[in-house]
């Protein structure tokens, strides 16, 4: 199969996280992904986008970009915004066993991002921040093909 592509950009609003959705249903039908793992997707990309919208651009509204490309074993996407600089790899690692109590609010989204893709990538690039991220589909039918053998009761 070629390499196939398309890009969205928008305003940075949540208004348009509906819209969003769509284009990335598409691109997971496309790619074949299973529907656990494309929930799995629109989770971290939504994670991603709302950030962007809440913090990355704090003066005015600006525009992300969200690029898709299916490679032969893997849906990448690349989400683009000119705010604020954000490495959300430099985070480090929440303190899940703490009581809730003890737990500061937050800071569980871009641990969960991170979870649900199989690879992640952050670049300055000029004037954007770029965050790639990569979901495997070698690993989608890994899975389907598990089920079936349990389901089989091999």
């Amino acid at each position: 199969m070629g390499q196939q592509a398309s890009f969205i950009t928008l305003e940075a609003s949540l208004e348009h996280l509906e819209m969003i959705n769509s284009f990335l249903h598409k691109w997971a039908k496309k790619a074949s992904l299973s529907t656990h793992s494309e929930n799995e997707l629109l989770l971290a990309v939504e994670e991603v986008y709302v950030n962007i919208v809440k913090y990355a651009y704090t003066k005015s509204l600006g525009k992300v970009s969200i690029h898709c490309r299916i490679d032969e074993d893997s849906l990448v996407l690349k989400i683009k915004d000119e705010g604020i600089p954000f490495n959300p790899l430099q985070l480090p690692e929440p303190h899940l066993i703490s009581c809730l109590k003890e737990r500061k609010v937050g800071g569980l989204g871009v641990f969960l991002m991170r979870r649900f893709v199989d690879k992640v990538k952050y670049e300055k690039q000029g004037k954007y921040n770029v965050l790639t991220l990569v979901k495997s589909k070698k690993k989608d039918t890994e899975c389907q093909e598990g089920e079936g053998r349990r389901n089989r009761g091999s």
